[in-house]
């Protein structure tokens, strides 16, 4: 009799895992087909909660749909916890793993997106990926600005056998491309001795060139007020010299600031390069 116990109970558990595990196949299967027809909101509905019927293999899964329809939606903080979340064991691991890395980065968590690489590197799953994991070591080298590591990075990939050579040539481009070396304080004094050549040193021509005009302007118009007058103490000389001090004080705090701008553009622009270049290879990847 126990024996016939045991056996139903064995053959209820193993009925439950089986529709368990159709029953996320088909949730999977719909799930792919609602982001294949850009049916984001729908995709984000049905992976909303996750089942408790699941079992540990289905509901990794299902963590990663739920976690690839987050990325689709641009939601990489939530999508980059549900994607790492899914379990080494798991067949959509490696990909889970990687594209969780690229959603910390989105979020410019960038020491997360180095610990989160590490940990996919020390997997066993990484083993065909080892290229793959240096091209992304090296893009996150390259958006630290660290151009030493990133040529470290760079010699473990050989570009003549590596699938992503065009994509590796162009992070060596933007290694090689470097800002110019610009000092805030050489664009304050340009200013100050001659008005909008601060602008013109940072690179900004034709705000150099207005602010040269438009204090000139002030300038030439208070000089011809006051020579009028024959004294300064009128209106209309304290007016153009109030308004031509204003705009000779703020060109000057103007170059100062068109240096920091110029870094901090150059860093933005950078940012979207390497990360434009990283995206690459892991869509085509796993497509």
């Amino acid at each position: 009799m126990r024996k016939f116990l045991l056996l139903i109970a064995l053959l209820l558990a193993t009925l439950t895992e089986v529709g368990a595990q159709r029953h996320a196949l088909e949730d999977f299967r719909f799930g792919n087909y609602l982001l294949g027809g850009g049916m984001m909101r729908d995709a984000l509905t049905l992976t909303h909660s996750l089942s408790d019927d699941y079992t540990p293999a289905a509901l990794d899964t299902m963590r990663y749909l739920k976690g690839w329809t987050l990325y689709h939606n641009q939601r990489f903080s939530e999508a980059a916890t549900t994607l790492r979340s899914v379990g080494q064991g798991s067949s959509f691991y490696p990909k889970s793993a990687l594209f969780g890395t690229i959603c910390l980065l989105e979020e410019g968590d960038i020491a997360a997106a180095k610990q989160s690489l590490d940990s996919f590197a020390a997997s066993p799953a990484s083993e065909p990926y080892g290229e793959i994991v240096a091209f992304e070591r090296g893009g996150i080298a390259l958006l630290e600005g660290n151009i030493e590591e990133y040529h470290h990075w760079r010699s473990e990939i050989d570009t003549e056998t590596f699938s992503f050579a065009e994509e590796q040539l162009r992070l060596d481009e933007i290694a090689a491309h470097r800002p110019r070396n610009l000092k805030p304080w050489v664009a304050g004094i340009a200013s100050a001795v001659v008005p909008g050549l601060g602008q013109i040193y940072a690179g900004n021509v034709g705000e150099g060139v207005a602010s040269f005009l438009a204090v000139g302007a002030f300038a030439t118009l208070t000089a011809t007020s006051w020579h009028k007058a024959e004294t300064p103490l009128n209106w209309r000389t304290i007016t153009y010299g109030t308004i031509g001090s204003l705009l000779y004080i703020g060109n000057i705090c103007g170059s100062v600031a068109s240096v920091r701008i110029y870094y901090q553009n150059f860093q933005e622009i950078n940012y979207e390069a390497v990360m434009y270049s990283i995206h690459i290879p892991l869509r085509s990847l796993f497509d």
